[in-house]
């Protein structure tokens, strides 16, 4: 891969790619639902940006990745799709503009599927497939970009995924995108996104559950686990990149992190990024109203019925979102 995914990250900041959780839902939304299930249904990867040479005039041409067709111009002869995407926590969108069609096949609003036939290269025309944000993507953006994300996750997929709503102080367990629970949970001493080891700070971030343990704990916050761990393997791929970045950590570590991540595996927990990051109970009952919900050195926590309740429904592997 060329360029990392906290490069591309950068790159789609400043080219206002980003949509919040509820970006494409009423202010009364639902931001589990609307990150989860959005209008239009999230790509699970994109194709290689075609080559003119290889698409002459009244070849087929075909959509890039799943999305929905925003905007026709007859006298341009071109399509535009809007397409959505996840990338660690974040819900995104990108548009592909394509010319010169002739014999389109779809109209404002209609849907997409990865490989679906859009029209045909119109007669003396030379295919021209772009990429926009805030701004156009060169072709090298573009090719990077397109080469960086053949393959995207699928969340509401997952045999299991766990959502967490930083802002809602909420936690929601989903089957193939079927809700099944829902739960109040607290988060880190401090406020704000984990950064370093000891900044009692919750991550944000993609993560998978790689440890589990119930029963007896050892040691002299034995008791604050409330009797139950799940492990994430925080960091991940993005918080490695960040970390490189900062100089927190070599290339090299930064690479077994992504590759670790990327197999659902555990992360080196040795680095100044920090480690331990999961879901445990708490020593007794607790409320946001007497707490704030600011409970832990980072960790998620739950109340300790409700991670007795679902700890078996949780398997490791299982995907997890903090947003």
């Amino acid at each position: 891969m060329s360029s990392s995914p906290l490069r591309c990250l950068a790159v789609m900041w400043a080219l206002g790619l980003l949509l919040s959780p509820g970006a494409q839902a009423t202010p009364t939304a639902d931001v589990f639902e609307a990150w989860l299930h959005p209008s239009t249904p999230p790509a699970d990867g994109f194709e290689p940006l075609p080559a003119p040479s290889r698409a002459p005039a009244g070849s087929e041409v075909r959509a890039l990745a799943h999305g929905r067709v925003v905007a026709v111009d007859a006298q341009a002869q071109s399509l535009t799709l809007e397409h959505l995407f996840y990338e660690n926590h974040e819900l995104l969108r990108i548009r592909t503009e394509y010319a010169p069609l002739a014999e389109r096949k779809l109209n404002p609003g209609d849907t997409v599927q990865r490989g679906q036939g859009l029209g045909r290269v119109a007669p003396k025309g030379r295919l021209s497939v772009t990429l926009h944000g805030g701004k156009r993507l060169s072709d090298t953006e573009a090719r990077s970009f397109l080469q960086a994300r053949a393959r995207l996750p699928q969340p509401a997929q997952e045999p299991v995924l766990l959502l967490v709503s930083h802002n809602d102080s909420a936690m929601r367990l989903y089957t193939r995108g079927r809700e099944m629970a829902r739960v109040e949970v607290g988060f880190g001493q401090a406020e704000g996104r984990k950064q370093v080891r000891g900044d009692n700070r919750t991550p944000m971030g993609m993560y998978h559950v790689v440890q589990k343990h119930r029963g007896t704990f050892t040691g002299p916050y034995a008791e604050y686990y409330g009797g139950h761990w799940i492990r994430l393997n925080y960091p991940n791929t993005w918080d490695a990149d960040r970390g490189l970045a900062e100089g927190l950590i070599t290339r090299e570590v930064r690479n077994r992190i992504a590759r670790a991540w990327a197999e659902r595996k555990p992360t080196e927990g040795s680095t100044r990024l920090g480690s331990g990051i999961g879901f445990h109970g708490w020593v007794g009952p607790w409320t946001r109203e007497e707490t704030g919900g600011r409970l832990s050195w980072g960790c998620v926590v739950m109340h300790t019925p409700d991670i007795a309740a679902l700890y078996e429904k949780i398997p490791v592997g299982a995907m997890v979102v903090l947003f």
